[in-house]
């Protein structure tokens, strides 16, 4: 549900300077993107390809890269999607990654927890649900215009999650043209 309301409030904001004839920036090519992407393989899984896209609508640009990581084991499927999002080309996700930076929060229920966290320096949220459809999922603000997904369904295994992460040179993206 989060997600949800932050893709819309921000679909919503950059409609709104779109249509009052505010610019937006350069967005960093999906091929550089997907150089930032974990180059490690994770045991029992099988990585899967770089992917990636580009795209611009009503003056507004993004641009992204991903990869995948699947384990199959009987009735069982985990995968994990990491993402790389550069969203200078959409205004104020800015001013978004800057209020999730000031923003602290933990929540906790029977069924898993949802914080705030900080990871090589860069503030996001960190969310486990247990049990039944069990997920994991890490979201960082890089350098306010980079969104950084890790995300694991079919497993609450956060330390999945910062495997990869750790793999990843977050402070080289904040570089990146």
């Amino acid at each position: 549900m989060r997600k949800t309301f932050v893709s819309l409030l921000t679909i919503g904001l950059a409609v709104s300077l779109a249509a009052a004839g505010q610019t937006t920036g350069n967005v960093v090519n999906f091929k550089t993107l997907q150089t930032y992407l974990p180059k490690i393989d994770l045991a029992g899984f099988t990585k899967g390809k770089v992917e990636g896209s580009s795209s611009t609508m009503m003056g507004m640009s993004t641009s992204e890269a991903s990869l995948r990581y699947r384990k199959e084991s009987g009735d069982e499927t985990i995968s994990i999607e990491v993402k790389i999002v550069d969203g200078a080309g959409t205004p104020f996700l800015s001013m978004g990654a800057a209020m999730m930076g000031m923003t602290q929060f933990s929540n906790e229920t029977e069924n898993g927890y949802e914080k705030s966290v900080k990871y090589q320096g860069f503030s996001g949220t960190e969310k486990v649900e247990k049990g039944e459809g069990a997920n994991a999922e890490i979201t960082l603000f890089v350098a306010n215009r980079f969104v950084v997904t890790l995300e694991a369904n079919g497993t609450g295994d956060i330390a999945l999650l910062k495997k990869l992460l750790d793999s990843m040179n977050l402070g080289e993206l904040v570089k990146a043209k």
